[in-house]
């Protein structure tokens, strides 16, 4: 059974199913279609602190994770204000040199995925990324790629015109004038499960790509080892904007479904990121006092921890597959 939803204010409206500007919807699972699910988790807006009362349930049939009801797409785009952190500028303007220096390697690492699995070409290479933000990803690429984003904000879109040059269109995939069959590669980073139909965007995106092309993203893991550790308090579960959280599984059959084949699934990094996270969630609802909580986050959140712990994060990510962000390469199965 799916568990109704209470009413739950954001500014002066009132979030109840089937009411009002700003409403949730129930729905189907989003692979099979089945109506049937158990209840999985009963959450808040950790993240960010806004109102409403969400529900993760499991399909009964399939076992796919997901919020039902959930925020229609009318509704959804309050819980992504500007001070939503893929809308931050960018990570080269990150203060703490740290910081700074693990951002762009993770960008570094990414473009090192898409060399390794781009088809080679001659000439100049496309490559689009979906849900692109700032354009901090495709900033970091070199100029032997023509770089295309498409962005739903039109704070964070401007911005990537505007200091990286790049060309980016506003709005849904679906409604973007792109031409058939244009891109070697195509890129999600942590998008799909924002979707609300990610069978009708993976299906724009095999019609977008070459023949020979790729697609790359990146999903929250619900096989990993943090969010059986962490429960309701797992960062990888970030309702509402999370709208389904897969695990292998579930990728393995949205795959098939949209016509696509893993090439290679693989854990490349985030885990202690979202372990960081997780556990400030926790101390949030657990520990009241500001200074204890305060001195709790900085004993996991510390270089000095982050080296204790890399020897066991990286063989949960790299031997286990198990780390809290699951990255996917796949190519589109000949028609």
């Amino acid at each position: 059974m799916v568990p109704k939803a209470g009413p739950a204010i954001l500014g002066r409206w009132i979030l109840t199913a089937g009411e009002g500007p700003f409403c949730l919807e129930t729905t189907p699972c989003l692979l099979c279609g089945a109506t049937e699910a158990e209840p999985l988790f009963h959450l808040k807006d950790f993240l960010l602190g806004l109102p409403g009362s969400f529900h993760l349930v499991r399909c009964a049939k399939c076992g796919l994770v997901y919020q039902n009801p959930r925020p229609t797409e009318a509704a959804i785009g309050a819980y992504y204000p500007p001070e939503y952190d893929p809308y931050v500028a960018s990570p080269w303007e990150a203060p703490n040199p740290l910081t700074r220096a693990i951002l762009v390697h993770g960008l570094a690492k990414r473009w090192k995925l898409v060399a390794k699995w781009a088809p080679n070409r001659s000439g100049q290479r496309r490559i689009l990324d979906v849900g692109c933000a700032t354009g901090v990803f495709l900033a970091a690429g070199n100029a032997e790629w023509a770089k295309v984003g498409v962005e739903l904000s039109p704070k964070a879109a401007a911005f990537a015109r505007e200091h990286f040059g790049l060309t980016v269109y506003e709005g849904m995939l679906e409604e973007t004038p792109l031409e058939a069959e244009s891109f070697d590669v195509i890129t999600m980073w942590d998008v799909l499960e924002h979707l609300h139909d990610p069978r009708r965007t993976l299906a724009r995106v095999r019609h977008l790509l070459r023949p020979d092309g790729i697609f790359i993203f990146r999903v929250p893991n619900f096989d990993a080892w943090d969010a059986r550790l962490a429960g309701r308090y797992w960062a990888g579960l970030d309702q509402p904007r999370h709208l389904f959280v897969p695990d292998e599984a579930a990728i393995a059959r949205l795959l098939t479904i949209t016509g696509f084949r893993a090439a290679e699934r693989l854990c490349m990094s985030g885990t202690y990121g979202v372990l960081v996270l997780s556990w400030r969630f926790w101390l949030r609802e657990h520990v009241g006092a500001a200074g204890r909580r305060r001195a709790a986050e900085r004993a996991l959140n510390n270089p000095a921890t982050r080296f204790a712990l890399a020897p066991l994060l990286w063989a949960i990510d790299k031997v286990a597959r198990k780390g809290s962000l699951l990255t996917v390469v796949a190519r589109a199965v000949a028609r």
